[in-house]
């Protein structure tokens, strides 16, 4: 897999350069995210779609279920053909720390995971998996 984007909380930290090759912006749901890809190309650009799709409709669900989070990073990864007309297909690994038992915070990464717009539609052309789910129950979340 050569085109590797991720999407990372950042809280307070808006608008600063980070030591990766990443950024800070500003973000709706949790006030600031690093956004991390080696090179801006466009087959970087998709998977950090594919990565910023599922981390906004998981704030969005953590809070519609009164789930408060903290860190959550989503990484997407994958590759094209050689001839660069078809993908290869896409991975998610997703990490999230929250408030809640560790089992509610994996039930709510594979539930949007499974209903997210973007990894639908280009699930309709390519493979598009969850290749991990790392969770982790913030204190007073059990």
């Amino acid at each position: 897999m050569d085109f590797a984007a991720s999407i990372t909380t950042a809280p307070g930290r808006e608008g600063e350069a980070v030591p990766t090759e990443g950024l800070v912006i500003r973000h709706h749901r949790t006030g600031a995210a690093e956004v991390d890809l080696a090179v801006p190309s466009g087959g970087h650009l998709l998977h950090l779609a594919m990565a910023a799709c599922v981390f906004n409709d998981l704030h969005g669900a953590a809070a519609a279920a009164g789930i408060t989070l903290g860190r959550v990073q989503v990484r997407a990864d994958g590759g094209f053909d050689e001839a660069l007309t078809r993908s290869t297909g896409i991975s998610l690994d997703v990490e999230a720390e929250g408030a809640a038992p560790e089992e509610d915070l994996e039930r709510l990464v594979r539930d949007v995971v499974g209903k997210a717009v973007i990894l639908r539609i280009v699930g309709a052309s390519t493979g598009v998996r969850l290749a991990s789910v790392v969770v982790r129950t913030t204190p007073g979340g059990a």
